[in-house]
């Protein structure tokens, strides 16, 4: 999983795994940090069942895995029904932060009793996560031109 890399957090993972020995890991624990870059815009604020939400257009400037999940994790935010990232994350709910550092970092992070309402009507109406590509542009893989699809 991504999580923004702290001292502290490094630390922490080192200790969470130092029983860990076999050549997998060790060439896993070897890779650096990658530095990751994602724009954002903010759409609009809606409701959604009731309660709060904002819809926003992310841009990956980067492609690092689960980039858009941490990096909106990390801002307090974290996208509605993120089964890792979100508030019953099995990952890092605020992007590998702490909460005390989170209050300090993004004052206008969502709210703790806000998070947990919300990812409860989404378990409770069995909805995914609220994720979804506007546009999507690739390199074809026979003739190696740019392709670019969009949502109509």
């Amino acid at each position: 999983f991504m999580r923004v890399s702290t001292p502290e957090s490094e630390a922490e993972a080192r200790l969470a795994v130092k029983d860990l020995n076999h050549n997998g890991y060790k060439k896993l624990i070897a890779k650096k940090p990658k530095p990751s870059t994602t724009k954002f815009r903010i759409l609009s604020h809606e409701k959604w069942m009731g309660h709060p939400v904002t819809r926003m257009e992310l841009i990956p400037i980067t492609g690092r895995t689960h980039q858009l999940r941490a990096h909106c994790a990390a801002m307090g935010h974290p996208i509605l029904g993120d089964l890792a990232y979100g508030f019953f994350g099995e990952a890092h709910p605020n992007g590998g932060f702490s909460d005390e550092v989170m209050s300090k970092m993004s004052p206008t992070s969502a709210a703790f009793e806000l998070r947990r309402d919300a990812e409860d009507t989404v378990r409770e109406n069995g909805r995914t996560m609220c994720l979804h590509a506007r546009q999507l542009t690739i390199k074809h893989p026979v003739t190696g031109e740019q392709v670019s699809f969009d949502v109509a």
